[in-house]
Parts: structure tokens; sequence; C-alpha cells
């Protein structure tokens, strides 16, 4: 089913549609039980990151090699500075973490909106990179509730401003199956 976009300024007619082609695969989480039969047991969708910023106030990232190598190239310092100032070692594989502050990731900034930003962002880490904001997850909930009351309407174009943005929620809203909508959005 369609999904008919809309924004504050004007409502675009019944016939004229989004077309929906978003590249975010939908994630799929799969159990496989001893006989190795696998059973999928949620499915949904990526979403465009709202920018709440608490993915990076809770999570502490591991720190690869070359996730060092490159946050360091980014910085202009040698490897050894930015283990210094960037860097936890701790008993790990990777053996390290990055670094924390009170407010969350070292490198974590917020903008006069409120909104979170990664001050690394092209050369973020590995476990960065790999964090697909999505529905299903809590944090991205509560980062949506974060931004409106319970019971108010959020409309799109307070979330995302570019249109992209808004045909990639919307997109993402369409491929979820119903039953696996978490249920806050079935009411």
């Amino acid at each position: 089913m369609p999904i008919t976009h809309f924004n504050q300024d004007r409502a675009l007619p019944e016939n004229e549609l989004i077309e929906c082609r978003s590249k975010m695969p939908i994630e799929r989480a799969v159990i496989k039980t001893l006989e190795g039969n696998e059973i999928t047991v949620a499915e949904q969708a990526p979403i465009p990151c709202f920018r709440c910023g608490i993915c990076c106030t809770r999570h502490q990232p591991p720190l690869t090699p070359q996730d060092i190598d490159s946050i360091a190239s980014a910085l202009g310092i040698s490897r050894s500075d930015c283990l210094s100032r960037y860097a936890l070692k701790v008993p790990i594989k990777e053996g390290y973490l990055l670094r924390r502050t009170e407010e969350g990731c070292v490198f974590l900034a917020r903008g006069a909106d409120g909104k979170a930003r990664c001050t690394i962002h092209h050369s973020r880490p590995q476990a960065c990179r790999e964090w697909t904001p999505s529905l299903s997850r809590p944090e991205c909930r509560e980062g949506l509730a974060k931004f409106k009351s319970k019971r108010q309407i959020m409309l799109p174009d307070e979330l995302f401003s570019p249109d992209e943005e808004q045909r990639e929620l919307y997109c993402s809203l369409e491929k979820t199956p119903l039953q696996s909508r978490p249920p806050w959005l079935l009411e």
C-alpha cells in the first residue's frame, strides 16, 4: 500500500505517491534451532537517524586498529596521541573502547537545535558504522519520544528536513510487517 506524502505547507493530491526505492535492507532477527532450521522472530526496516544521540550516550564502541588509525588521521594526530586522548584500554578482543565524557561519547556534540552530531562522522568506529537505526531499537523509540510528549503528533518535517530522509522513513514503515511494528505505533 503506497503512502501519501504530505508536509505542513501543502498536501500532495491522493494520486501523487512516494516511490519507495530505498537502498536500506530490512533487518531480520533470526534464531537457529538445534536441527538447523532458521526462524525469523522479528523484521524491521531501518529508518533514517533521528539524531537524538541516545545510542552515543548509552554505548561505548570498541576500537579496532583500523578505527584508531582512521580517527588519528582525520584529527591529524599520531596514533599514540589518539590512544591517550580518545581510547580506554580494556581487556577485550579489540583492546580499546572509545572514551566517554559525562554526556556520552567524547566525539558527541549537540547543535543549537539540540540534535546530536558526531564530530568524526566520516572516521567513526566500525561499531558506529554498523549501528542501524530502527523502530525496533529501544534507543530509537526513546529518541522519538524525546522529541514530543506522549499523545502528540510528530510530523515527519519536524524529524527530518531533507525530503530524501522523509521518503526513507515512509518507505521503512511501508516495508515493516504489521505484526513486527512496535505496539505504540499501532495505537
